[in-house]
């Protein structure tokens, strides 16, 4: 079976992203722990799909084995606050386009329009298989193929770099706005998929 690889670009930005969050030992640290050293030497800025999925998962194992559970998924969350601003400059010719159209729109349709951006991303370059939905007053990003917990089994909800990610990309598209993202479900959890339940404060 061919392992499912992501650009080496969003790697490049987790790793980059990791080492902001917990320095340059603790992420030597946290590499060490996961089995993974080689990744020590950052993989380069193109999108050539040669980052292993597999690879996200063991690392956000590792930040809870290393710090604990509760210290470890901060600091997952802050990594992926990180892996936003690292990313957004990357992809500008769709981030170009949502930024003309934001200041047009409340907060709302703004916060929306900026999931949308990030599932677009993530979809053409990945696969992700993600939708950005509304209900309830909510927003909702469901995830078919979650590389964040993929092959983990976990009492509870763990795909904290996501909810990171998407908690930031709601504050840049509403530029005032913060919010709250909760996890609903997740598949290390036993769930059907990973939904993100975001609520704009």
């Amino acid at each position: 079976m061919i392992e499912q690889c992501v650009p080496n670009r969003f790697g490049r930005f987790l790793l980059l992203a990791l080492e902001r969050t917990l320095g340059v030992s603790g992420l030597q640290g946290v590499l060490g722990r996961a089995n993974l050293r080689h990744l020590a030497d950052i993989p380069p800025d193109n999108l050539d799909r040669e980052f292993p999925v597999g690879c996200i998962s063991r690392l956000m194992s590792a930040l809870e084995e290393t710090y604990g559970i509760g210290k470890g998924r901060e600091l997952a969350f802050q990594a992926g606050r990180y892996c936003f601003h690292l990313g957004l400059a990357s992809f500008g010719f769709l981030a170009d386009v949502a930024n003309l159209m934001l200041p047009f729109f409340p907060a709302r349709m703004r916060a929306r329009i900026g999931l949308e951006t990030l599932a677009e991303i993530l979809n053409r370059f990945a696969d992700g298989a993600v939708r950005v939905e509304t209900g309830d007053g909510y927003l909702f990003w469901r995830v078919g193929q979650c590389g964040v917990c993929q092959g983990r089994t976990s009492s509870a909800p763990c795909c904290h770099l996501l909810a990171g990610l998407l908690q930031e990309t709601v504050h840049w598209a509403t530029r005032q706005h913060s919010s709250t993202v909760t996890e609903v479900t997740c598949t290390a959890a036993g769930g059907p998929c990973c939904l993100m339940e975001i609520h704009l404060r």
